[in-house]
């Protein structure tokens, strides 16, 4: 009891140092920025988005930035130092109950927009990790298709920015979304293909070791440290140990030790998806494998009941992970990772030391062709597997849940020694646990009427309810999916479309369950849109909505009525300063109890009602950054306004 007593207040303390040393500074109105871009970029057609780093803000280091850079007479590219003034948005790591892992990893703790323009740019300094890792893109995009060098890119380095989200997805619904995120997998492959080498030129076992270690921790350095390389490369190096000293090798420890270590040097990856899921997996893998090899024994060869064991344990233990993030489980998971490890158990290695050999012989490059025509026939498998109907939608579970899940299936393995009795009432306890657990957070969060502000990074999402339980969807972006985890809700019964309702449009929808669009424009043949065609007025339910449109019938926004109360909601598309006459009129003729002026701050001088605005300026009575999340109680010209997070 004091061992865990003691590891309760460490793991605590940890928590707050981490959590206290990434909280970021306020600052007030517009600060001075210098930084290095870094090759955390991404270039669009109008726009550049980069982290940059060694940040100094008014003269002082600081965290790193995230930058939104619209283009102009400036071109910005990886190494530049930049230097501009602009306001500052503070990054929370927490949103919504969920955590923030790309932003921890990249160190952001602000983000800001600006032009090119306004950027002054100086001298150029590539770091030799980005050197390599340009170098090997650039010779993966000259030899292979787009698509299959950015799969390439991500399988040998973990970075998936550059991968289409239509085959993103693919990957994911197939169940080989793994083999984009360097771990286990790959480290082993690594450690085999660099060790047998060395042993083939009979080099001594001690400079094996040494030269092994050395290409490992390089590599994770390449990788940028990301905690599943830090797992798996941390375990190989023990298992390397063991090996060499002729002692046996203990998973478990290792996997703890892993962990302990990722955890000391950055405590906050406790709450990182790629920690979490690479731990329990390996642990997984650990603690079931001999129970499902006795069974698959009984009925196959031993070489694919080895496979069998390997793959059913892994999937059990991020079972209730993908659960928490509301994933979807494929049931032909064994078959497509059957066929796509044992491709891949000779395509990683043959791209690895493809791309290393180039570096020095640049004429090896042309065959990564051979890789190009391998990445294609595992993306065409994906793309079949994940068109299967053979697909679960799994229920997001709670993290306590996940907790007892674990500890029921150590208490059920055989590391757990004790006497079967035993286990059998512990195992029976845990299980009450769990389904008392699932009972109380299956309970759905209600709220009497009222609203729901969202803002991520300027895409708003509003949500309305009425007294009659009917909710009213407006907007869309990626933290809607975490409030609707969060608060149980599984439906909308209408959503408001400032845009036309095509097809593809409604696609993008269909996740969020709705039951009724309503818009001005859209196709006629989907029998549950309401198309309000000339009309400005339209009722959905007990919502009656009067659409606010410019001369030229460009939708500026709605007001929308329910129980007695008027919500004004600006269309942030046509939110600019010459339909500003448009929303002063629609303002001062429905006199709205509440308006959500989106990303346009001037909207507020015309009010005489709360307003709520993405950007922090006097008109607005509250103002949240690129992360801001509100809810409001209504209850007629009486707000109770409370912060989601």
């Amino acid at each position: 009891m004091l061992v865990l007593f003691a590891c309760f207040f460490i793991g605590c303390g940890l928590f707050f140092i981490g959590y206290f040393t990434t909280k970021p500074t306020y600052y007030q109105g517009n600060v001075s920025v210098v930084g290095r871009v870094s090759d955390n970029f991404e270039e669009t057609k109008y726009s550049y988005i980069a982290v940059i780093d060694e940040v100094k803000i008014n003269g002082k280091s600081d965290k790193n930035v995230k930058v939104y850079i619209s283009k102009g007479e400036n071109d910005i590219k990886i190494g530049d130092t930049i230097a501009f003034e602009s306001s500052l948005e503070s990054v929370h790591l927490f949103t919504l109950d969920s955590f923030n892992s790309s932003n921890y990893r990249a160190g952001v703790g602000y983000t800001a927009e600006v032009s090119s323009d306004d950027i002054v740019v100086s001298n150029n300094n590539i770091k030799i990790d980005e050197k390599i890792r340009l170098a090997i893109k650039e010779k993966l995009y000259s030899n292979m298709s787009e698509e299959s060098a950015s799969i390439s890119y991500a399988v040998l380095f973990g970075d998936k920015s550059g991968i289409v989200y239509e085959v993103e997805e693919a990957y994911r619904d197939s169940g080989i979304i793994h083999i984009l995120a360097v771990s286990g997998l790959h480290i082993s492959f690594l450690i085999l293909l660099i060790f047998g080498f060395l042993k083939l030129l009979h080099i001594n076992k001690y400079i094996r070791f040494l030269i092994t270690t050395l290409i490992i921790i390089f590599y994770a350095f390449l990788c940028g440290f990301t905690p599943s390389v830090i797992r798996a490369s941390v375990m190989g190096i023990i298992m390397m140990i063991s090996s060499l000293l002729g002692r046996r090798y203990d998973s478990l420890n290792s996997l703890g030790f892993a962990g302990l270590v990722i955890i000391l040097f950055s405590p906050l990856s406790a709450f990182d998806v790629g920690f979490l899921m690479s731990i329990s997996c390996v642990c997984g893998i650990i603690l079931l494998y001999p129970a499902f090899y006795r069974f698959f024994i009984k009925w196959c060869p031993d070489f694919v009941s080895k496979y069998f064991a390997v793959s059913f344990s892994a999937q059990v233990a991020i079972f209730p992970f993908l659960a928490l993030f509301s994933s979807q489980f494929n049931l032909l998971f064994f078959v497509i990772n059957l066929l796509v490890v044992s491709i891949f158990s000779i395509l990683y290695p043959f791209l690895f030391i493809i791309s290393m050999l180039s570096l020095i012989l640049p004429f090896l490059s042309s065959l990564f062709i051979v890789g190009d025509y391998g990445i294609r026939f595992i993306t065409i498998l994906a793309q079949i597997f994940s068109t299967s109907s053979l697909k679960v939608a799994l229920t997001p579970l709670s993290f306590g849940i996940c907790c007892f899940f674990f500890i029921l299936v150590f208490i059920l393995s055989q590391v757990f020694m004790a006497k079967p009795i035993n286990k059998f009432i512990l195992s029976c306890f845990l299980i009450l646990c769990l389904c008392c657990n699932y009972g109380f957070t299956s309970i759905s969060t209600k709220f009497s009427t009222g609203v729901v502000y969202l803002n991520s990074y300027d895409e708003q999402v509003v949500i309305l309810k009425n007294s009659s339980g009917q909710v009213l969807l407006i907007g869309k972006n990626y933290i809607l999916t975490r409030y609707m985890n969060n608060n149980k809700v599984n439906s909308f019964d209408y959503y408001l479309a400032f845009e036309e309702l095509s097809m593809g449009r409604l696609g993008e929808l269909s996740d969020y369950n709705i039951s009724h669009y309503i818009a001005r424009e859209g196709d006629t043949s989907v029998d549950n849109i309401l198309i309000s065609y000339g009309d400005y007025t339209i009722s959905a339910g007990d919502f009656v909505i009067n659409y606010i449109l410019n001369d030229d019938e460009d939708v500026l926004g709605a007001c929308i009525n329910f129980d007695q109360i008027c919500v004004f909601v600006a269309n942030d598309e046509e939110n600019n300063y010459n339909n500003l006459t448009y929303y002063k009129n629609a303002i001062s003729e429905y006199n709205p109890h509440l308006v959500i002026a989106g990303n346009n701050q001037d909207i507020g001088r015309f009010c005489d009602a709360t307003v709520v605005t993405s950007k922090d300026y006097a008109y607005s009575d509250f103002s949240y950054d690129l992360n801001g999340n509100l809810y409001f109680k209504l209850d007629y010209d009486s707000f109770v306004v409370r912060g989601l997070d």
